[in-house]
């Protein structure tokens, strides 16, 4: 499964190497030239069932730095915000590092990066009822980042985040948090001021309704922030509120869009100059067309709104980026009968028109041009990215750069293959690097974040290391460069020849290269003609298995009983503990004592309800046996956890005993300007026993239909009633995530 949220956010790190330009650009490479890549591309993370929210950003000196999110399946199957960071002048990203904490998922990350290279990275994460947004910052010159701040208030939901930094380092970051309602959220804003390292206080700006709020930063501190607000049946508009530069203060609401048709996905971008241009899409009464509108410099006011994909078919996701002479590029995906093309159209230097569009995504009957991300160099180079999609569930990356001084893009580069939309950003240098999750080519449904740059001055080729196995070890190169750990490349000059050499790990032994020619268990030379793939297999020593393990028994609860064995040996009253011969077959079994009820086990498989507890003893075993006082009858109940899938949200709930399970699951939506509860699912079962039941509550059509087009937030209403006694419930809120 692949999550991937799109950012759009055209950071200050753009506008800063833009600022600097005239400094650097005489001691660089020019970024007029076309560019050429690195091939293949790098994986930065090992291969996942789960991962998403691929996102970078490059500091002046070059400093580079990845973030994403990935599902820990081996520590407690928790989401993890993870980051890895290319040193400027290197080939190669470091470790990847934890950010967020384990114990609840995190997700969503966004990066910026200070002009002095101090690194923000925030994102949100489940506190235990509700998501909060989080970041953490790399000072300038840091190898690491510094302690986890909290940054939207507990109680209710916080999500679709977004940062930015302005040219002396004041960092903003702007989020919507839920309202309580399930429908509106509130737009709220941070900021930290420059040379501080504490955010100031919550600011609310407004109110939203899913698109994420997006945010830019002016050379001179001004901050911008742009939303859409739904205010009912046609009345999703664009509005935006500006604290002007050295202000402490927000100015009052501006509508982008008038009443009367919807508006969405508002992205903004500032030029140098402080020129700012908000774009996004509006239906037209029969299409969704894309629009801007732009504040010129030393204004207040947004001027009229510009149609720039043509009327007739729908267009959408459109970005936005400045070049450092005010030259303003657009790009969107557009419908053209067939299939989706994308487009850009620019405003040159000077200019207060849109030059007319060009297509740069390939027409064809199973093309289709999807997500496009837009990057301007110092030098006024822009690049644009997207993804291809050629008729089947996988996507080409594809790149097009214009040169500086040019008019026109350059041909279509693909450069890996997604199952997402890629992310793009480029250094001071004109080097533009590209993110995005790609299809591990192994075996398993896994996927890994992939990176390729730019390269600027003469060619290089990538030597990539794989280790397909299960055993570990490392590799290392000479001339230096690769230092494997389990994904590793490096790009070489051409015709380098270059010597790896394997060294196991304790409990692994090393069998062997293969690839590019190399094999046996010597040495590997490779000479860098072109890109090379070599993959060093190790293999884990076999252990030999120990003669017994541990059983431990433990009680929990407010009730009493013994745990007894079969075969003899626990008697848990006083004898809690036994060493047991490896493979055998023990079985547990709990009699609560008078007064108290045996509510269940915890521990391996085999061991969940109340009947006798069956393991076998092939490693150290922990098992605990939970008894309470018995409550004639009790109500008491657990939700352990709510699986939400396509069609369904299924519960496993812990019962005391007999009796009737029931849960209804609801929404708020909006009718006729009236909140209107409607149900979502509703079941029952019939209990027969205590212990784990799993109850399945089918989604209505209309909610499977609604999921399509946003995610959904709905109430579910647990209630359970014991035969002859009271019924109790319990209510908890659920996210039910868009479903393309």
């Amino acid at each position: 499964m692949i999550v991937s949220r799109k950012s759009s956010v055209q950071t200050i790190t753009a506008l800063l190497a833009a600022f600097v330009a005239v400094v650097l650009l005489a001691a660089m490479p020019s970024p007029a030239a076309a560019l050429s890549w690195s091939f293949p591309a790098t994986d930065l993370s090992g291969p996942e069932t789960y991962i998403e929210s691929p996102q970078v950003a490059v500091a002046g000196d070059g400093v580079t730095t990845v973030v994403w999110s990935r599902w820990d399946r081996y520590n407690g199957g928790d989401w993890i915000v993870q980051a890895r960071t290319r040193p400027a002048g290197s080939d190669t990203f470091g470790a990847a590092v934890d950010l967020s904490a384990p114990g609840q998922n995190a997700h969503s990350p966004q990066v910026a990066v200070a002009a002095d290279g101090a690194t923000t990275v925030v994102w949100t994460r489940n506190n235990g009822s509700n998501s909060i947004v989080q970041a953490r910052t790399r000072p300038a010159g840091s190898g690491t980042f510094g302690g986890v701040v909290d940054l939207s208030a507990t109680g209710q939901d916080a999500e679709s985040l977004q940062v930015a930094v302005a040219g002396d380092g004041a960092t903003t970051v702007v989020w919507s948090r839920s309202n309580g309602s399930n429908v509106t959220y509130i737009v709220q804003v941070r900021t930290r001021p420059a040379g501080s390292s504490t955010f100031g206080g919550v600011v609310d700006l407004g109110n939203t309704s899913f698109d994420s709020p997006q945010v830019t930063v002016g050379v001179d501190g001004a901050i911008t922030v742009v939303w859409t607000r739904y205010g009912g049946s046609n009345d999703k508009r664009i509005q935006a509120r500006t604290r002007p530069a050295g202000s402490s203060t927000f100015g009052a609401v501006e509508y982008l869009t008038a009443l009367g048709q919807d508006a969405g996905s508002p992205q903004v971008a500032v030029g140098v100059d402080g020129a700012t241009t908000v774009v996004w899409y509006r239906f037209d009464g029969s299409r969704n067309i894309v629009q801007a509108r732009t504040r010129p410099a030393g204004s207040s006011t947004f001027g009229g709104a510009e149609n720039l994909s043509a009327t007739g078919q729908d267009a959408g996701s459109p970005q936005v980026a400045v070049a450092a002479d005010g030259a303003t590029t657009v790009v969107w995906y557009r419908y053209g009968g067939s299939n989706w093309i994308v487009q850009a159209r620019t405003r040159p230097a000077g200019s207060g028109t849109f030059g007319g569009a060009e297509n740069l995504a390939a027409a064809g009957d199973n093309n289709n041009g999807l997500y496009p991300q837009v990057t301007v160099g110092a030098g006024g180079a822009t690049t644009v990215v997207w993804g291809l999609r050629n008729g089947f569930s996988s996507y080409i990356v594809q790149a097009r750069t214009r040169p500086a001084g040019s008019s026109t893009f350059g041909g279509a580069v693909d450069l890996g293959n997604s199952v997402n939309s890629p992310q793009v950003t480029v250094g001071v240098d004109g080097a533009v690097t590209v993110v995005w999750i790609g299809r591990y080519l192994g075996p398993g449904s896994r996927y890994t974040i992939q990176e390729s740059t730019s390269v600027i001055g003469s060619t290089k080729y990538s030597l990539t290391l794989t280790k397909p196995n299960m055993g570990s070890g490392s590799i290392s190169s000479s001339p230096s460069g690769i230092d494997c750990g389990l994904v590793c490349s490096y790009r070489f000059n051409p015709s380098t020849s270059v010597t790896l050499t394997a060294s196991p790990a304790s409990g692994s032994t090393f069998d062997g290269w293969g690839g590019s020619g190399c094999s046996g268990t010597s040495t590997c030379t490779v000479t860098m003609l072109g890109a090379r793939s070599v993959w060093a297999e190790f293999a884990v020593v076999p252990l030999v298995p120990p003669a017994s393990f541990d059983l431990t028994v433990s009680k929990s609860g407010t009730g009493s009983g013994t745990i007894t064995s079969s075969p003899d040996g626990i008697d848990c009253g006083s004898d809690c503990l036994e060493s047991l011969e490896n493979g055998s077959l023990v079985t547990l079994t709990a009699k609560p004592e008078t007064g108290s009820s045996f509510i269940g086990w915890s521990g391996p498989d085999g061991c969940w309800d109340t009947s006798p507890c069956e393991v076998t003893m092939d490693e150290a075993r922990d098992i605990d046996a939970e008894f309470t006082k018995s409550k004639l009858p009790s109500n008491s109940f657990t939700i352990r956890s709510v699986k939400v899938g396509v069609k369904a949200l299924t519960s496993t709930v812990v019962l005391p005993g007999r009796g009737t399970l029931t849960q209804i699951v609801r929404r708020s939506v909006k009718k006729k300007s009236k909140s209107v509860k409607i149900t979502v699912c509703k079941t029952s079962k019939k209990v027969t026993k205590a212990g784990t039941v799993k109850l399945t509550c089918k989604l209505s059509s209309a909610t499977r239909k609604a999921r399509v087009k946003r995610s959904l937030r709905v109430r579910m209403k647990t209630t359970f009633t014991p035969t002859g006694g009271l019924k109790a419930s319990k209510t908890k809120t659920i996210k039910l995530k868009r479903r393309r």
